[in-house]
């Protein structure tokens, strides 16, 4: 069976292939696959076999059929399902089951989707390694050893081992791209506001939203045409979440006068980066300079990555603090001011988690400027390519008994947590741009993902883009485990 949700979906209406088939299949890999992997955290068995033996009843009646029409897909387990239990891997959710879907569920049904079940994610997509207070922990598909990332980092996995062919993750700072990259999978993260977060746990069910900035929602899938299907199926304004404007879906593809032009780069404020991530970022280079592609290490000018992860900081740490309750914010807003320096982003965090209402305004006023840069520099780059993270995935950590986050060994440099994992992933949700993660390869033994930068509002183009680069690259490789 294909390896693709499009070619799948024509597949089933052109009756090569039964939806009770692709359903099934996904069913049996699940049940011979998950138990070590665990992405899979609550099955949704009798009522997708069901939706799957309607739509091959409607498949023989003939007529039109949605695009996604009898595809499996999976979903992070952040995203309310009417009928199905959603916890967000928190306690207190333990037994919630919505009465109703998240907005981008219900477009994804409505466009013929059939949801196999929820895939998990640490407490609240509270970390960027995938531990469950109620599911444990998910294993990355390439080794159990290794963390498969957070918070999508389920998704991910299911995606990765052909438990589903498409999962919806959400994004604060890097939380679909740096799965996509461990696992050897695409994602993409959509422009801030672009896809509604109506549905979506956090905040908890009844709670005051506080989160305005930084969070965006996207796709997870094995190819870039996928990400497309998934993409043209969510976003747009939904008449709940206000902060959505209507923007024209633009379906046919730009047109070129020339070869892509592909800026690069690698140097974020210093951080050192793994020898398996030099490589396929520089194999990924390399391949697409022999395609004819105009492509050259260049940054914005005057785009500063230490002021970007401040303004991060200060305003992640005031949004999401003011979810938090004050004895555990509290400890947290002290901590920074103990932190060396070269922890930028812990410490800005921190910062923002004091309420300074002239630092906040500080911050986005730097994140306007920064988006300035960047969409003046995308004027005339096609994409950015950079890496995603400093090091390709890590074997599973746990902070120690006092509460201290685990460090990152990258090629024998120590960083701190923050820095060893979201430091190449914030900058790009500052600024809300769309990003696409993107597999690039596999160097000894585990995959190797880029990320591809595009203009706010032009998701389109930018998928448009990375399926040029994705010809050039080569795209999903499986994993060993996944026969």
């Amino acid at each position: 069976m294909s390896n693709s949700a499009k070619n799948l979906a024509q597949s089933i209406r052109e009756g090569a292939v039964k939806t009770t088939q692709a359903v099934q299949a996904c069913l049996d890999r699940i049940d011979r696959h998950n138990p070590a992997i665990n992405a899979i955290v609550t099955l949704n068995k009798e009522a997708a076999l069901n939706a799957a033996r309607v739509a091959d009843i409607r498949v023989r009646q003939g007529g039109d059929l949605p695009p996604l029409f009898g595809v499996p897909i999976s979903v992070k387990d952040a995203f309310e399902t009417q009928g199905i239990k959603t916890t967000g891997s928190h306690p207190s959710l333990k037994d919630f089951v919505p009465t109703k879907d998240a907005t981008v569920v219900a477009r994804l049904k409505e466009t013929g989707a059939i949801v196999l079940g929820k895939t998990n994610l640490p407490q609240l997509a509270a970390d960027i390694q995938c531990w469950s207070p109620l599911f444990g922990r998910t294993n990355n598909p390439w080794n159990p050893a290794l963390t498969s990332g957070g918070s999508s980092g389920g998704s991910a996995a299911a995606v990765a081992m052909g438990f589903s062919f498409l999962d919806i993750g959400s994004d604060l700072a890097g939380s679909i791209r740096i799965p996509a990259a461990y696992c050897g999978v695409a994602g993409l993260k959509a422009t801030e506001n672009r896809v509604p977060r109506t549905g979506h746990i956090p905040h908890l069910p009844g709670a005051e939203r506080s989160v305005r900035h930084l969070l965006s929602f996207g796709v997870l899938a094995r190819c870039v045409d996928d990400l497309r299907l998934g993409f043209d199926s969510i976003a747009g304004p939904d008449g709940i979440d206000t902060e959505v404007p209507f923007v024209p879906m633009t379906t046919a593809k730009l047109m070129k006068t020339g070869p892509l032009r592909v800026a690069w780069w690698d140097d974020f404020g210093g951080l050192p980066i793994c020898s398996r991530t030099r490589t396929g970022l520089d194999r990924a280079v390399q391949q697409l300079t022999q395609a004819g592609m105009n492509v050259e290490r260049c940054c914005p000018d005057g785009f500063d990555f230490e002021a970007a992860w401040y303004a991060y900081g200060i305003i992640a740490g005031a949004e999401v603090g003011l979810g938090l309750p004050a004895m555990e914010r509290l400890p947290l807003a002290m901590i920074g001011r103990f932190l060396p320096k070269s922890q930028a982003l812990i410490r800005s965090f921190s910062a923002g988690l004091r309420f300074d209402f002239r630092q906040y305004n500080e911050a986005l006023n730097i994140r306007e400027r920064l988006i300035f840069q960047l969409e003046q520099f995308l004027d005339q780059w096609d994409v950015w390519l950079c890496p995603v993270t400093p090091s390709v995935a890590f074997p599973h950590q746990r902070p120690n008994r006092f509460g201290k986050p685990p460090a990152i060994m990258v090629d024998g440099h120590r960083l701190s947590y923050l820095e060893g994992t979201i430091s190449m992933a914030a900058p790009f949700s500052l600024t809300g741009s769309p990003v696409t993660t993107l597999p690039v390869g596999v160097v000894n033994g585990l995959p190797v993902g880029v990320q591809l930068v595009g203009q706010r509002w032009c998701d389109e183009a930018l998928l448009d883009n990375c399926l040029a680069i994705e010809a050039v690259t080569g795209g999903f490789q499986a994993p060993p485990g996944y026969i």
